[in-house]
């Protein structure tokens, strides 16, 4: 089994609140490097110097929260008592907030040392020139090819130079959480099709009990988990066509866009409509929900708020094409171009990537390790909605969509205008067929600036 879940990893990354400090390294950690100076440049040398004395890192955690923090501070921790010379601060920033403070951070050159970059920032902050390229370090280290090779091969294409400036520490992908004791005492099956999706949706829903079938997440981060589920129930497999066009606004993609924002306030809470992370999560694990949409990551939290044996997970179904269309992401750090101990930074990076913190790390947090050694831990035999994932992965039937997270303009397009023109489809002020027309409209403006930028 752990043979094939190795090389699964390696197949399934063809695609992808504590605030403890102010700004980052600053004057303590971090300088401005010289306007001549390459972040290759910088590695290199750093790679061959000798460790400093008595070094003090900056480490900027982009997720900050109960769930992760003290997990971070406990690896911090055994970090240094194996470095006495090397202190490791943590700074901890809400998700909500940390791509603006990492832009203004960036913008003042006073950046982190090391710090979280999920994938979708990746090609933002290289294109900025933040991030130090990390291929002298990685192509040094003894124990690179303990790292599932896809994921380090995939964030190469995310940049034009095809340098490697982000190495991830997880991975994840979506399911379908199900209150398998409402199921159950409900006489229906579980989601693993469509059909019984948008059955159990409408059969689980009781609102003179305050029950509903389904929660929608309509607030912040909505647009990643619309995308995976509209993609997977239309089996369209590409993001663009042959010819640069979008394909989010292809009659299948609409189809369920229909059937999905039809169920709004019939068959799920009324403040879906705002309702992030947090809030989504909240009505499942308090039975308001009985079905949620999110990755591996909220298993945890279910797990304490239900205990065993009340909720399971089920991947996205197949569409009717007969392919599983799965998002799989992979987020980890970055070490920035402005810090003044690079070599530092890349030793706590690896002591981040080793067999032992990865199998903590992520059971944790619920997720799957991206060092090959850690897939022989307790944790992943015991884990079936890793197992499950792996054998999806395996499937000859999966399909991993190109999500476009190269783009520059990705985030910002899916933060500042999809999410609230999402909000609008929902309370009906705009018609689906606006909302998948505009967003196809503003990736492909974004790929045909990219890709003009990478011509010149």
């Amino acid at each position: 089994m752990f043979k094939k879940m190795n090389s699964v990893l390696t197949l399934s990354a063809l695609s992808f609140t504590v605030l403890l400090s102010g700004c980052g390294a600053g004057t303590s950690s971090s300088t401005s490097s010289p306007a001549s100076s390459k972040p290759e440049d910088t590695a290199k040398s750093a790679v061959t110097a000798k460790p400093a004395e008595n070094v003090k890192l900056v480490f900027w955690d982009e997720n900050a929260g109960p769930d992760r923090t003290p997990y971070l501070q406990e690896i911090i921790s055994r970090f240094q008592t194996k470095n006495p010379n090397i202190t490791v601060e943590y700074v901890g920033i809400p998700f909500s907030s940390a791509k603006q403070k990492y832009d203004v951070a960036i913008a003042s050159n006073d950046t982190p040392d090391i710090g979280g970059v999920t994938g979708i920032w990746i090609s933002d902050f290289a294109a900025k020139g933040a991030l130090l390229a990390l291929d002298p370090f990685f192509d040094k280290w003894t124990d690179k090819d303990k790292i599932t090779k896809s994921l380090v091969d995939y964030n190469r294409t995310l940049v034009p130079d095809k340098k490697l400036y982000q190495i991830p520490g997880t991975m994840y992908m979506d399911v379908f959480w199900y209150r398998s004791d409402l199921i159950k005492n409900a006489g229906l099956k579980p989601p693993t099709t469509w059909n019984d999706f948008f059955i159990d949706a409408e059969k689980l829903t009781d609102t003179g009990k305050n029950q509903f079938g389904y929660s929608i997440r309509g607030g912040s981060g909505s647009i990643n988990q619309l995308t995976t589920a509209m993609y997977a129930y239309s089996g369209v497999e590409h993001y663009f066509d042959a010819k640069g066009k979008a394909t989010v606004n292809d009659p299948k993609n609409l189809e369920f866009l229909k059937k999905y924002v039809g169920m709004y306030k019939k068959y799920t809470p009324t403040s879906d409509i705002t309702n992030a992370y947090k809030e989504m999560v909240a009505t499942f694990d308090t039975g308001t929900s009985a079905m949620v949409q999110h990755n591996f990551g909220s298993y945890n939290n279910h797990l304490q708020s239900l205990g065993e044996g009340k909720f399971a997970s089920t991947i996205l179904p197949k569409s009717d094409t007969g392919k599983t269309i799965v998002a799989p992401t992979a987020n980890g750090y970055g070490i920035f171009k402005n810090s003044k101990h690079p070599q530092e930074a890349w030793e706590f990076f690896k002591f981040i990537l080793s067999s032992e913190t990865q199998a903590y790390w992520n059971e944790k947090i619920g997720q799957m390790p991206i060092n090959v050694d850690s897939l022989q831990s307790d944790y992943v035999k015991k884990s079936q909605h890793i197992q499950d994932g792996a054998n999806v992965m395996a499937d000859k039937n999966t399909v991993v969509l190109d999500l476009p997270i190269y783009l520059p303009d990705y985030s910002s397009i899916l933060a500042q205008t999809l999410e609230p023109n999402f909000q609008k489809v929902m309370s009906g002020t705009m018609t689906a067929e606006a909302f998948l027309d505009g967003w196809a409209s503003a990736m492909e403006k974004a790929k045909m600036e990219y890709d003009k930028g990478i011509k010149k």
